[in-house]
């Protein structure tokens, strides 16, 4: 799991590099800290995301998409790892 979210992480501060945007940045960068904190253990296991946060996500910014494709990738991996 922490090989997925590390390779998404890598991917998102690199589509974020040129953000201007002060407030952009400092909610980009808040939410990856609470995310750094939370995978530290396993307390995030089985944990939803809060409803306000999805509908604050971007459709057209593909934050959504984006979400879904970790979601299916997260369930392909649990699933290989069942049938071992």
């Amino acid at each position: 799991m922490r090989i997925l979210g590390d390779s998404y992480i890598k991917r998102e501060f690199r589509a974020h590099r040129e953000v201007e945007n002060p407030i952009h940045i400092v909610g980009f960068l808040k939410e990856w800290q609470m995310y750094a904190q939370q995978v530290e253990g396993d307390s995030w296991l089985g944990e939803k995301i809060d409803r306000e946060k999805i509908d604050k996500m971007s459709a057209a910014d593909q934050q959504l998409g984006q979400l879904y494709e970790l979601m299916i990738a997260i369930q392909k991996r649990q699933d290989s790892e069942e049938e071992v």
